[in-house]
Order: structure tokens, then C-alpha cells, then sequence
């Protein structure tokens, strides 16, 4: 059988008229009886009903093919006479939670697999549908309590809107820590940290991973991927299936190890078909690169996402695309009493004129990526998804499995930051263009040359499951102990033999290396009596805590300081930073005040780079950074105290930070408005919302009040309404 010529070109010699369309399907069907060559047929099929008016004296055939080829949903959106039997077959196929919702036949695979108590690691394409699997095994109503663990807050967002929408009536959904769970049935939507936090997880019905390739240090920063591992170790203990999703690969090893029952399903099952464009530019030629840029805008009329590798690549395409004609029509400043131009104001507003992501939206171009407040990055999507803008510029947070509709995928950079992105990154970036029932074929144009496939990218190496002399100590002290192997108990005896820190500490603070809280220990012991207990209670710290605080903080947070210049011994601008935040006593105040010195102070052209820097700050030092060292820091502070009191103290002395750590951990709020600035709503915004009466009340009945009464508050404007509209319904 000849299978060389691609769909595509394929296509091209129907529409010439050198190939009839009956050959056409002739080839498909000989590739979908050919178990090698089935995803090629389904290729064949999928750009075929993208012109399916080249195929109108064979549309029996076509149908039978599609059927044949299990894209069922496909049968029911583009053929509305179907026979009966076909239809007997749509039926067979229906969803369990949506009657419009139809599965493929590798959904039905998969969830009937599952249904019968089978473990399954699922994976697959970006575009195969594998979480409506998810909303289906939650219908199905055999689970009671399900864990959904995802990489990032803005997927438990995501994964939160679109379950609550269809199971709130049955099931209670648990997303932030603050919440206790009071209903039999639950739904847990958390970071794999917040699985670990929690300590309600027991008799579980199911858990799933999503992103499961996380679960290697390849692809991802090491302190997170022990907390994952660490967070499977649990639950695998706690329940009594799992279901793991993630992009295709070829392999996943150490699997075995913990868990032999359970099925491995590598399935290259696509639903839309790519158009691939290589350019081979050199990276840093970008004159060439915005040339091409600008063909793909004039030649492109659907959805485009823009990859890029930093904010600051991001600025410079933001600044071009705003010169081309074709994206100057679609200026806001044009529109009258549109909420977009309302959007608009309120971003200039709190974050300056000159800022990227304000400069570009005033061209109806999105932006997405790590220094945002998370309401932007999630209206951003939004106005995306729902086409009020075109175009959506975005670093690696696009990779995060954020939920996104478009036609074409622009790789303008390959690479992550200052780090080269791999074959299997690449692909996973190119996987986000098209999307089943939207975008039959979607259109990847990839300015510099494609990375070549490593198969070392394509297997998961799952450190729980292949422990060894290297294995980090941080990670064996987290994990469950019917997991650690012989040589991993003799590993964590020995250093609880030698080692001044006890093992209590290393596994709670598993995200530090020993390392590092070998070196903080250090730290607190050469503390004096006298500045130990001046710390214990720390509520209004003075300027020499909070010099203590900052000198503490570079020594366990150096590197993520180090990103953002912070990490210099000799100068105070960690602590001073730390001064400004705790005292303002809110945060709008504080980057109110950042703001006003970055345009006093600053030329227009470098406003914007010092905007994200200080958001960048907040974000990832105050939000993140701050809060787990002074956590580490009470810790080791109290250890210190119970050996001073067995030899020296006749009284207990007890550390806590709880009043700084919440401050930064919530950005001055009260814990369920928190939780909502992580649904999508500023803090801006919430800080107008604030009483002392909601102060006290969990975010469930916080949401109920919202949803009920958020309109009649006068403090709010259309843009603080639209923000909680979006988030509460």
C-alpha cells in the first residue's frame, strides 16, 4: 500500500482535480485498516470534512469512514441525516453529562476501562478530549470523594468553573486551603503542594494527575516535582484508583515499582489536523522573524497565539504587531462604552499607560504570561476564547494546560527563558493549535528550525518509583514509607544519626533541599538569646527584624531572589521592600506606590520592564517566596527553643509568624477573599469588598453573599462587576 503522500498534499491534488475524491477516501480507508498508519487515516478523514463540499457525491462514504475511524462526534456535527443505525451508534456513544456531548472512540475506551476499577495512565494529544473523561467518571456517580490534582492555580480555576458548573447540585468542590469539607461527596481541585498541605485526604474513591510528565525532573523545577512525587506517594496510599493524564510520550519508568495493577495507554488518537510551517530563521534575526510575523497576520484570518520566550520578547512583538495596518483597525480607543475600552482604562488606571500589557490590549492584543496578576491572565483567556481579541501573546504559561480555543500557534521563540526548548516542549506548544468541533486544522508556524526528537524526551523517569544513592533527601522524607526502598531507609537513619535538624522539619519543608535548611539552621543558631526571643511574635517587626527576616530569606530563597536582583548581601532593597508591604497595609497601596516611583523616576521606554518586575516581586517573592521561609524560619526558630529550654529555659517559648506569613501568603486579605482573587477577581476589587463581618466568613458563604448581592455595591464599577460576574458564574 502506498502510504508516502501526505493528507495534505493529498488534498491539494483533489482540489488541482489530480486525484478524485473516491481515491481520496480510498486512501483513508486503506490507512484506517492498517493498525500502523490509523492515525494517518483519521488525518485523512479530518482535512476531508474540512472541505467536505469536494465531497458531496461521496457522502455515505465519507460517513462510513468517519464511523469507521471512531470520531463519532464528527458524525453528529457534520452529517444531520444519518440513518438509523448511525444514529443507534451516536446513542451508544452520548456522554453521561452532556446529551450534546458525543465520545470518540478513544474516550469510550478509556472511560469504560476505568468504570470496570481499572488504573489507567492515558497518554495522548493535546486535542483528544481526555477531561471531559474527567467530567464523565464524576457523572458516572461511583466515586465519592475525587482528588484532581493540577499543575497550576490557574488550572484548578479552570478545572473549578467547569465542574462546578455541571456537579455543585452533588458534589461540594474543595480548590483552596481554607475550606473544610462538609458534604460525603467531594470534588479536590489542588496543586500538588496543596494535596500535601491537606490533611482530610483519606478514603479516596479516585485521584488524577493532570500533566502527569510533571513527575520528572526534565521537564520541570525540582522542588515542585518532589512535591508531585510526594503528593503520589500519598495518594496512592489513600485510594482506590487513579487516573493519569498527560501528552503523548512512549514510556513512563518507575511506575512498576509502586504500582504494578495498572493500564499505560499511548495513544496518538487526533481529532484535528496540523498544518506545520518551518522557516528556520536564526534566533536572533529579527528583522526576518517579524517579516514572517506580519505574513502570518495578513494571510491569517482565525484565532493566533504567539509564543515567545520571555516578557521582554513578548513587548517587542506586542510593539510590532501594533505598526502592521491590519491590527491597528482592530484599536480600541475606536469603540464607545464598550466594555473592552473599559478594561482598557481600568489597566491604565492601576498599572500605568506605558505598561505592555495595557499598550498592547489597546491594539486588541492579549498577553499571558508569569508576571501578571492572575484576574488579567484569566480575562485575557477569556476575551481570547470568546474572540473579542485575536491575537494572545504568551511564554511557557501556555503550556500549562491552560484552556485555550485557536486556529494558529506562532513559535516565535524556541526557546523557554534563556534555556533552548526541547522536541517534546515544542510539540506540546504546537499541540495547542486546532481543537475538536472548533478548529478542524490548525496552523503551526514555527520561525526557527524545528528541535530534533530525542528519545529520551518521550519516557517519564518517575523518581518515586527509581530510588537510588542520588535520590534527594527532601524527597525520601515526604514520601510514604511503604514506598522507600531499603537503601532510602538506611539513607534517612543516617542522617537522623548525624544531623542536627531533625527529620520532622526536612519533611515538612520538603520543597528546601537539606541543603538549604542545613544552612538556615546555621543561621537561627548563630542568633543570639536576646534576638531569638525578640523574634518570637513578630506583629510590627522593627527595622532590625526585618533585617534579620531579609538576610534569612536570601539564604534559603537565593535563587528565586537571585531572578529578580534581590540577592545581594550589601543591599537593603529586600528589606526595604518587606517594610513598604507590611506597612502600607494593603496591597493596591504598595504597587500604587511602585507605580507612581517607576514613572517618576523612570524613561517610558523601560516603565513596562519595571512594572512586571514589581509584579513579579509580589507574585512569586511576597506571594510564595516570603511566606514559606518565614514557615521554615518559626520552625527551626521553636526547634532551637525547645533544646534552649531542656538545658537553659525554665519557661516554653513558642515562635509565631502566623500574622506576617498571612499577610504576604494573602496579600493583606482576609483567607476566602484570598481564595477569590485565585477564582479571577483583583485585588483591587476585593479590597472594596472587605467588612469585618465578611473577614470571618468561609468562601463558600462568601460567594453565595457575592453572588447575591455584588451588583448593589456602590464601591464597585463596571469593571470590578465584570471581574466578579466572571469568576462567581
Amino acid at each position: 500500500m502506498d502510504v508516502n503522500p501526505d493528507a495534505k498534499t493529498s488534498l491539494d491534488e483533489v482540489k488541482l482535480q489530480q486525484l478524485s475524491p473516491f481515491s481520496y477516501l480510498k486512501k483513508a480507508n486503506q490507512c484506517l485498516s492498517t493498525p500502523a498508519h490509523k492515525a494517518k487515516g483519521r488525518e485523512y478523514l479530518i482535512r476531508a470534512l474540512d472541505q467536505k463540499n469536494l465531497f458531496q457525491k461521496y457522502d455515505i462514504l465519507l460517513q462510513n469512514l468517519v464511523r469507521k475511524a471512531g470520531l463519532f462526534p464528527y458524525l453528529k456535527k457534520y452529517f444531520p441525516d444519518l440513518s438509523p443505525g448511525k444514529q443507534l451508534v451516536l446513542d451508544l456513544y452520548q456522554s453521561n453529562f452532556d446529551e450534546e456531548f458525543i465520545f470518540h472512540s478513544m474516550q469510550a475506551k478509556i472511560f469504560n476501562l476505568l468504570v470496570s476499577g481499572k488504573n489507567v495512565v492515558l497518554s495522548a494529544p493535546t486535542s483528544m478530549g481526555k477531561s471531559a473523561i474527567v467530567d464523565a467518571l464524576i457523572a458516572e456517580d461511583a466515586f465519592n470523594r475525587i482528588v484532581i490534582v493540577v499543575p497550576t492555580i490557574a488550572l484548578i480555576d479552570e478545572t473549578r468553573r467547569r465542574i462546578l458548573k455541571r456537579f455543585s447540585s452533588d458534589y461540594q468542590i474543595i480548590h483552596h486551603g481554607s475550606q473544610e469539607r462538609r458534604k460525603h461527596k467531594a470534588v479536590y481541585i489542588l496543586t500538588q503542594e496543596r494535596v500535601n498541605e491537606r490533611e482530610d485526604l483519606n478514603n479516596i474513591d479516585l485521584f488524577i494527575v493532570d500533566e502527569f510528565y510533571k513527575l520528572a525532573y526534565s521537564n520541570e523545577e525540582p522542588s515542585r516535582v518532589i512535591a508531585l512525587n510526594i503528593a503520589l506517594s500519598k495518594l496512592l496510599t489513600v485510594s482506590k484508583q487513579f487516573y493519569m493524564i498527560g501528552p503523548y510520550i512512549d514510556a513512563i519508568r518507575g511506575m512498576k515499582t509502586i504500582q504494578q495493577d495498572y493500564v499505560f495507554i499511548p495513544s496518538e488518537f487526533n481529532t484535528v489536523a496540523l498544518n506545520i510551517h518551518e522557516y528556520n530563521l536564526k534566533a536572533d534575526d529579527l528583522e526576518s522573524k517579524n517579516y514572517q510575523l506580519q505574513e502570518v497576520v495578513n494571510s491569517q484570518a482565525g484565532q493566533t497565539i504567539i509564543y515567545c520566550k520571555s516578557a521582554t520578547s513578548i513587548a517587542q512583538v506586542a510593539r510590532f504587531l501594533g505598526t502592521l495596518e491590519s491590527v491597528q483597525e482592530s484599536k480600541i480607543r475606536n469603540l464607545i462604552a464598550d466594555p473592552l475600552k473599559e478594561y482598557h482604562k481600568w489597566l491604565i488606571d492601576h498599572y500605568g499607560q506605558d505598561w505592555g500589557c495595557s499598550k498592547a490590549l489597546s491594539y486588541g492584543i492579549g498577553i499571558h504570561h508569569g508576571a501578571l496578576p492572575r484576574a488579567i491572565q484569566q480575562r485575557n483567556i477569556d476575551l481570547f476564547n470568546s474572540k473579542k481579541i485575536k491575537y494572545l501573546l504568551c511564554t511557557s504559561t501556555l503550556i500549562e494546560g491552560v484552556n485555550t480555543a485557536a486556529e494558529n500557534i506562532v513559535i516565535y521563540d524556541n526557546r523557554n527563558g534563556s534555556s533552548s526548548i526541547n522536541g517534546f516542549t515544542h510539540k506540546n506548544i504546537s499541540g495547542r493549535a486546532g481543537r475538536m468541533n472548533q478548529y478542524l486544522i490548525g496552523n503551526v508556524f514555527c520561525f526557527e528550525a524545528i528541535p530534533e526528537k530525542n528519545s529520551a524526551e518521550q519516557v517519564v523517569d518517575l523518581p518515586l518509583g527509581q530510588q537510588d544513592a542520588d535520590s534527594p533527601l527532601n524527597l525520601l522524607a515526604g514520601i510514604q514509607t511503604e514506598h522507600l526502598s531499603i537503601l532510602s531507609n538506611e539513607k534517612l537513619d543516617y542522617f537522623s544519626a548525624t544531623s542536627f535538624v531533625p527529620i520532622s522539619i526536612i519533611k515538612k519543608h520538603s520543597s528546601y533541599n537539606v541543603e538549604i535548611i542545613t544552612s538556615a539552621y546555621e543561621f537561627i543558631s548563630e542568633l543570639s538569646l536576646s534576638d531569638m526571643n525578640s523574634l518570637k511574635s513578630l506583629t510590627k517587626p522593627n527595622s532590625y527584624h526585618l533585617h534579620i527576616l531579609a538576610e534569612f530569606i536570601k539564604v534559603v530563597e537565593y535563587y528565586s531572589l537571585r531572578n529578580l536582583k534581590l540577592h545581594f548581601e550589601d543591599s537593603s532593597s529586600l528589606q526595604d521592600r518587606l517594610s513598604w508591604y507590611i506597612y502600607e497595609g494593603k496591597h493596591s497601596r504598595y504597587i500604587k506606590n511602585r507605580i507612581d516611583y517607576i514613572y517618576n523616576n523612570q524613561d517610558s521606554n523601560f516603565r513596562s520592564d519595571a512594572t512586571d518586575r514589581e509584579l513579579k516581586i509580589t507574585r512569586n517573592i511576597f506571594k510564595h517566596s516570603v511566606p514559606r521561609a518565614l514557615m521554615l524560619f518559626q520552625d527551626l526558630l521553636n526547634f532551637e527553643f525547645e533544646h534552649l529550654d531542656a538545658e537553659y529555659l525554665k519557661t516554653t517559648i513558642r515562635a509565631d509568624f502566623g500574622l506576617l506569613i498571612h499577610i504576604f501568603e494573602h496579600s493583606h486579605l482576609p483567607s476566602a477573599f484570598a481564595a477569590l482573587e485565585e477564582m479571577g477577581i483583583p485585588i483591587e476589587t476585593l479590597e472594596k469588598l472587605v467588612t469585618e463581618r465578611l473577614s470571618e466568613t468561609d468562601i463558600d458563604s462568601l460567594v453565595r453573599y457575592l453572588r447575591m448581592y455584588y451588583r448593589q455595591f456602590k464601591k464597585l464599577n463596571n469593571v470590578d462587576k465584570m471581574f466578579i460576574k466572571q469568576a462567581i458564574n
